[in-house]
């Protein structure tokens, strides 16, 4: 439970590398002029997926796959891409126009949610909101759900407003919670809402 910022993003497989050394070169920019103490580790771990930490979020992660991989079923095996992307196995993604005798056309996916609720200070969930409005930029499928509204408003008040909404109805939870007999060590709450207060 918390702020969060959902992404569906596609992207042609040869363009995929250039697209992530963009938002990665950003990301190690903001890296080395972090004067705002957000512990931002960038990992590359292939020419498809960039991981992103920082203070208090969860990871932004961009990891694109091929269409025929996310339309497997891979006996049962649950993943996050192909529950967003297929609906839960109910359709496929598109592989591209005949991509066995033009490569060039052939689809790559990503798909991924950011939690910035627990972030150090707003520009965590800024930031977050930025490298994926860097990503979408280059792709040909663009879904974004920021449930701060600053991914599509460009207001830092209405993420502000948002995460301090949401971290008094967190907490209004633990406390009815612990009313009707749970002990406090026994809630996981996830984090402290530091934003806005």
């Amino acid at each position: 439970m918390g702020v969060t910022i959902h992404n569906k993003l596609g992207q042609k497989k040869h363009l995929v590398k250039q697209t992530l050394d963009k938002a990665q070169k950003y990301a190690e920019h903001v890296q080395k002029q972090d004067n705002l103490d957000l512990n931002i580790e960038v990992r590359r771990t292939n020419d498809y997926e960039l991981l992103i930490d920082m203070a208090g979020c969860e990871t932004l992660c961009f990891s694109f796959e091929s269409a025929r991989s996310i339309n497997e079923d891979n006996a049962g095996e649950w993943k996050y891409a192909r529950s967003v992307l297929t609906g839960d196995g109910k359709k496929n993604v598109e592989e591209g126009y005949e991509i066995d005798t033009y490569p060039q056309n052939e689809k790559y996916y990503s798909a991924g949610s950011t939690k910035t609720q627990y972030g150090k200070n707003i520009i965590t969930h800024k930031l977050v909101a930025d490298l994926i409005k860097l990503v979408a930029s280059y792709c040909f499928l663009v879904e974004v759900s920021d449930e701060g509204e600053y991914y599509h408003s460009g207001d830092l008040g209405d993420s502000i407003a948002s995460i301090k909404k949401n971290g008094a109805l967190i907490d209004s939870l633990l406390v009815k919670l612990t009313q009707v007999g749970f002990k406090e060590e026994n809630i996981i709450k996830g984090g402290n809402t530091v934003i806005g207060k």
